[in-house]
């Protein structure tokens, strides 16, 4: 069905960069990046009351601000010069976020952020299904909360699908506005790279950034490596997991619910069949770029 409407309304798709006043958004919650954009000037009314009354829409409006979430919507979105002092307390990072599907009550998912990331000053909503939140940072802040948890707390409470972006601490308001311009320049990138991982942590974004500025002609030869291995996808999944996990076969095995042999036994296939021996850093640090480079492709 999604392809189908993709098809049939091609000549209305469009994408975040269109006015919010003119985006409708057709969603499919059960599809991965399932997201149809159309530019609502070009459907006609009857067209509209059809969408609407078959999918689920997320109308393209800005939802309203407070008082102060309103003062970091100027400041940070519309670049609005103003004297923070007394509502932005340093340190202070960014942690921004995209919905896919209906979150209902904004305010009761605004409340639920905000309990899950402590000290957060405010959220605030940049479109209909994309925001951030400012977190005041300290040196006592609970660093051990799983991102993961967190994104399937929200699915569960919301029944939405949520991506996150963490953003680095910045000390003063220039360092901030500076440092939101780059991670929402970084995190649409990286999901549109990679629709389907659920969070990313600023420090660990470099990898997709330094892939995304690859010639095509570069990234087929990372992939030539992969060759002996690149149809066996579980294969694929299991070194990448391996890797991510800092090499530890006991906490991949782990995060793949299976037995740590059998673990053992898909990465030592791995280095007799491409002959690279991922057990050595300089090896994984390639094969992991060469890994993402994959998966950039088949998003492609």
């Amino acid at each position: 069905m999604f392809d189908q409407l993709k098809h049939h309304y091609s000549h209305a798709i469009s994408s975040f960069n269109l006015p919010v006043e003119r985006q409708f958004i057709v969603s499919f919650p059960e599809k991965e990046n399932g997201q149809l954009i159309l530019d609502k000037s070009l459907l006609s009314d009857q067209e509209i009351s059809l969408l609407r009354a078959l999918f689920q829409v997320i109308e393209g409006h800005i939802p309203l601000h407070n008082s102060q979430d309103q003062k970091f919507y100027e400041l940070l979105i519309e670049k609005k010069e103003m004297n923070t002092e007394g509502y932005l307390y340093f340190p202070i990072r960014c942690i921004h976020f995209s919905v896919l599907g209906d979150v209902g009550d904004r305010s009761d998912f605004s409340e639920a952020m905000k309990g899950l990331f402590p000290a957060s000053l405010s959220l605030v909503w940049k479109t209909a299904t994309d925001g951030f939140l400012l977190q005041q940072v300290d040196s006592e802040m609970d660093e051990s909360i799983a991102l993961e948890s967190i994104v399937d707390t929200i699915a569960s409470d919301f029944y939405v699908k949520v991506s996150l972006y963490v953003g680095s601490s910045v000390p003063d308001t220039s360092s901030l506005i500076q440092q939101y311009d780059w991670e929402n320049k970084a995190y649409s990138l990286v999901k549109r790279t990679h629709p389907s991982r659920s969070y990313f942590i600023e420090q660990d974004v470099t990898t997709y950034l330094l892939l995304d500025d690859a010639s095509p002609d570069t990234i087929q030869f990372i992939l030539s490596m992969l060759d002996p291995v690149r149809d066996d996808r579980s294969l694929l999944q299991s070194v990448k997991t391996y890797l991510e996990c800092n090499m530890n076969t006991s906490l991949a095995a782990k995060k793949m619910f299976m037995h740590r042999n059998t673990l053992q036994y898909r990465v030592d296939k791995f280095i007799e069949k491409t002959s690279i021996d991922i057990k050595q850093f300089p090896n994984a640090v390639a094969v992991y770029f060469m890994l993402l480079s994959f998966n950039s492709l088949k998003n492609e």
